[in-house]
């Protein structure tokens, strides 16, 4: 989980200053590679509600599922990880960067101190990668009886020292008992992937672009 009110220490790190190079030709046009980033893992185990599978693990299974989803719409896919290991922010964003043909989406759950707390959101700090977060959130707002809680902006290092395309999803509240109920169904998992799937294909009619056109 990485929100705006998290009570963990990796805030600071997701927040260090750094210089963002959105490269002339990186565009949610032509994108053909997707860099899907299940966030945290290994002894970072991010959020954990009360019951259940904690965020590094939830993130994992949905990047897994959506990887196969993107697959069948003609994109490259490249994982971060696939494994329960833990990846310096600096590796995610190098990963996305070697690829000129790439866009990035991060993968996160939310917690809160108050409980209530609920809904989905997505980020972005390059302006030009507002609607490919847009577009997601339009998918996943509330596609498992949740609400969207917007398209905000943030200078997260994954996407603050991001060169292409890239957002930052928060699939929901794992602090609040009734989300984190839905969220540790695998069902629902399925379902967020399928969504997100949908999402960033949205912007090229739900199939990756043909080379060239």
């Amino acid at each position: 989980m990485i929100a705006l009110l998290r009570c963990l220490p990796l805030l600071a790190a997701l927040l260090l200053p750094g210089c963002a190079l959105f490269e002339e030709g990186a565009s949610l046009s032509n994108f053909r590679t997707v860099v899907v980033d299940a966030g945290h893992g290994g002894y970072d185990n991010g959020a954990r509600g009360r019951q259940g599978l904690s965020e590094k693990m939830l993130t994992l299974d949905v990047a897994r599922r959506l990887k196969p989803l993107l697959e069948a719409r003609g994109y490259h896919v490249v994982m971060t990880r696939t494994t329960d290991v833990f990846i310096p922010l600096g590796g995610r964003t190098a990963i996305s960067n070697s690829h000129s043909d790439a866009a990035f989406v991060s993968i996160h759950f939310n917690c809160s101190p108050r409980r209530a707390a609920d809904g989905v959101e997505t980020y972005y700090y390059d302006r030009r990668s507002a609607p490919f977060a847009s577009n997601i959130l339009r998918e996943i707002a509330t596609c498992y009886g949740s609400h969207s809680r917007g398209v905000k902006y943030a200078r997260f290092y994954v996407l603050h020292h991001n060169q292409r395309p890239a957002t930052l999803l928060e699939l929901g509240f794992v602090s609040n008992p009734k989300e984190n109920a839905k969220l540790q169904d695998p069902r629902v998992r399925q379902l967020l992937a399928e969504r997100i799937a949908a999402g960033i294909a949205r912007g090229h009619g739900g199939r990756a672009p043909i080379m060239g056109s």
